[in-house]
């Protein structure tokens, strides 16, 4: 008979003749592999659909798109060269969505269906308004988080894609003064687990909103992020309505002190061991590999948690906007001066085992 105890990353076996065996796991962080491949301009938005498929966006109104894993590019432009594309949400190899980002007018939502020959407007902002990030769910539903204008939400809702619709009571609560988003890597709204949320900043205090995919209203949930001009929660990733991660900070680097990575739990928000980055955390996502990794970016890297053993890997000390994945099948890193890259998780491998005396 053989009895098991699990702590930590390790599991104690003991034989019915008494001997005790250790087996431990070790659970590695990604390499990156860096892509020569693109053509060198600011990256930022990230959307892999796939093992091999992956849309990026950026600067001078450009997308481009790889079936081959980066290994070869089709470009195209859906609108004037001076958008900057900051979020772009694919469907699949054929369809997605890009997200210009700007007040007068440069706040957009193009619409491609044949891999990007050919992008039709379906949604351009008034002038006032100002969009930062947008999610679609596996449904076709769309949400696009912008600055709120007085004492207004900017929102826009898509219940398929088709039809675009501005709405201002969304939302629970009315917003604070000044209360936005940040388009550093539209990241700071995502659909995941069946759950729509929004990350917000520049206002008093730095809030979450958030609410199941039938919900009708996003819930409000004060959080503990540096708040204020300039402050706030950058990106957001949701398990459910329950339990959730922010990530956030400063955009002046000197400014930052506090906890720039949370977790919400149990109706309490536990601050994570701080990643080494300096500055603002632009970009979060979840993977399951050997463990629980949480990735985040800025221009000072990216680094990698494994929940488990409380421990950070730094990655890259290129400045990085954008951290994004598709599982742990298709990991992806983009950013300035032509910055693209892929994780590379490395197999599972067995577990040691060691006689325990």
């Amino acid at each position: 008979m053989i009895a098991s105890i699990a702590k930590g990353s390790m599991a104690l076996l003991t034989l019915s003749s008494g001997a005790t065996f250790a087996q431990t796991t070790t659970s590695e962080p990604p390499e990156v592999e860096v892509i020569t491949s693109i053509e060198s301009q600011q990256w930022i938005g990230i959307s892999p659909v796939s093992r091999n498929t992956i849309w990026v966006s950026g600067v001078d109104g450009r997308v481009a798109r790889s079936t081959d894993a980066g290994v070869s590019w089709q470009y195209s432009q859906p609108g004037p060269s001076d958008l900057q594309f900051r979020d772009v949400e694919a469907i699949d190899d054929r369809r997605a969505y890009a997200l210009s980002i700007g007040d007068n007018g440069q706040s957009r939502i193009y619409f491609t269906e044949n891999g990007g020959a050919d992008w039709r407007l379906r949604y351009g902002a008034s002038n006032d308004t100002f969009l930062n990030c947008m999610a679609v769910s596996p449904q076709g539903e769309a949400w696009v988080a912008g600055d709120s204008v007085g004492d207004e939400w900017r929102m826009v809702r898509s219940p398929s894609g088709r039809n675009w619709i501005k709405t201002n009571s969304a939302v629970s609560q009315k917003p604070q003064s000044n209360e936005g988003g940040f388009a550093s890597s539209g990241s700071c709204v995502r659909y995941h687990n069946d759950t729509w949320m929004m990350g917000t900043g520049n206002a008093d205090i730095a809030r979450v909103l958030i609410k199941a995919r039938f919900g009708i209203r996003f819930d409000v949930i004060e959080t503990p992020m540096q708040s204020g001009p300039g402050a706030g929660i950058f990106a957001v990733y949701p398990d459910d309505e329950d339990n959730f991660y922010i990530a956030g900070g400063h955009l002046e680097t000197e400014q930052n002190d506090t906890s720039r990575l949370w977790q919400y739990q149990s109706g309490e928000f536990t601050a994570l061991p701080e990643p080494p980055l300096s500055g603002a955390l632009y970009s979060l996502d979840k993977v399951e590999h050997q463990g629980t990794w949480l990735l985040t970016s800025n221009p000072s890297g990216a680094a990698a948690f494994h929940v488990q053993s409380q421990t950070w890997h730094k990655l890259s000390d290129a400045n990085i906007w954008n951290v994004q994945c598709h599982g742990d099948a298709a990991c992806w890193l983009a950013g300035k001066e032509g910055y693209l890259a892929k994780l590379v998780w490395k197999p599972a491998q067995a577990p040691r085992t060691n006689v325990v005396p």
